[in-house]
């Protein structure tokens, strides 16, 4: 293990760190978008659409980032996402100010913008290396959110009442760390971009939609997101409706986060000696235990362990299918390959954020672990499926 991320560039850290800050952030907004969103909105009903605008912004900027990046390089995509984040922390702030609902979304749709650009790292983590260490380059900027798992809830419990109105200090305290990625990303010399013959797209995608490997990486990613992401919003809400403090959501939420980025460390060695296929099917299992133990209770215990073992088997089905993702694409259809694949997971996101609202009551808290389990059912459906069909790309 030491031997293999010696072996790796030195630029790859300061992947790392910006990994590291990114998912500080959104640790941040995690946190907070349910709370605001259900002091602002006009009907609790609607507490989580800040969280479903947040990840929308990411889902209708994935697509186009990734080209951009594709066509003028990743150092001017993570500039724009950075600039995003300035300008989706001035609009939240204000609608903390104005007491406006709908500002309050219209900032966590920009805040998803940068959210797009950054998770794009482990991508740009995956250009520094060769073919065969992308799987553990890519794991190893993933495992800088381990980092931010613990800075951002811990931020948040600081900064949640420092100025008022509540949260206003979270909003802005983002400002601080995005100016920390967009200073990091730029001491990284990324490999020039990869000029595209025009009128190629339409080949690329027809050939992209025929390899069942690309759709399992899809299936993967996207159902681990939305899984994960529906329980992980709606448990600030669960644990609220059951009078717990937001200082035990927020510790709820640093194991969870633990639990998403600590398997980050060795699962390079993991996807190397099992494979992508088999490190999913792990993750089917492993969330749909995490599932078992939340439905079981609801004491403190219960939303950390159910939090922890979410986050483990996210961590499976992403790295799987973020390797997997990574096998089946040529380098010049690198840019829509990987904006089709981050788009689709961020739209299964916004469908299950909007859900986790239903997390604000104890029996809609139950609902949504039903949901949770029929998410599973269907992925390890569609592994059983596209499993045996994937084949390596042809040179």
């Amino acid at each position: 293990m030491t031997a293999g991320v010696d072996a790796l560039p030195r630029s790859l850290w300061w992947l790392v760190a910006a990994q590291a800050l990114l998912l500080s952030g959104s640790a941040m907004l995690i946190s907070v978008n349910g709370l605001s969103g259900l002091l602002l909105a006009p009907d609790p009903a609607w507490a989580t659409l800040p969280i479903t605008s947040f990840v929308l912004g990411g889902a209708l900027s994935s697509l186009p980032m990734s080209m951009l990046m594709q066509r003028h390089g990743r150092a001017r995509g993570f500039a724009l996402g950075c600039l995003a984040a300035f300008v989706g922390a001035m609009l939240t702030a204000a609608a903390l100010l104005l007491g406006s609902f709908t500002l309050l979304c219209v900032g966590t749709f920009v805040f998803g913008i940068y959210n797009a650009a950054g998770q794009y790292l482990r991508f740009a983590a995956a250009d520094l290396v060769a073919p065969t260490r992308r799987a553990r380059a890519l794991s190893l900027v993933l495992a800088g959110g381990l980092l931010g798992g613990f800075l951002g809830p811990a931020l948040s419990r600081s900064t949640v009442d420092w100025w008022e109105p509540r949260f206003l200090a979270t909003y802005l305290c983002l400002i601080l760390l995005s100016v920390g990625v967009y200073l990091l990303t730029r001491r990284v010399h990324f490999p020039p971009p990869v000029a595209v013959p025009g009128g190629t797209r339409g080949a690329s995608l027809r050939a992209l939609a025929r390899r069942p490997g690309f759709w399992l990486a899809v299936a993967a990613s996207a159902s681990a997101w939305a899984v994960m992401n529906m329980l992980m919003a709606a448990s600030p809400l669960a644990m609220q409706a059951c009078a717990y403090p937001f200082a035990d959501a927020a510790w709820a939420l640093q194991w969870h986060m633990l639990g998403m980025y600590a398997p980050m460390l060795v699962m390079g060695s993991i996807l190397e000696r099992i494979g992508a296929r088999a490190a999913i099917g792990l993750g089917i299992l492993i969330t749909a235990l995490s599932i078992g133990v939340a439905h079981h209770g609801t004491s403190v215990a219960h939303f950390v362990a159910a939090l922890s073992l979410l986050g483990l088997g996210w961590a499976l089905l992403f790295g799987g299918g973020n390797a997997l993702l990574t096998q089946q694409h040529h380098e010049s259809e690198k840019g829509l390959a990987q904006g089709i694949h981050d788009a689709l997971m961020f739209a299964a996101m916004a469908v299950s954020s909007l859900l986790a609202a239903r997390g604000a009551t104890l029996a809609g808290w139950i609902d949504l672990q039903w949901l949770g389990w029929i998410g599973m059912a269907a992925m390890a459906l569609t592994l059983l499926i596209l499993g045996p069909r994937v084949r390596p790309l042809a040179a």
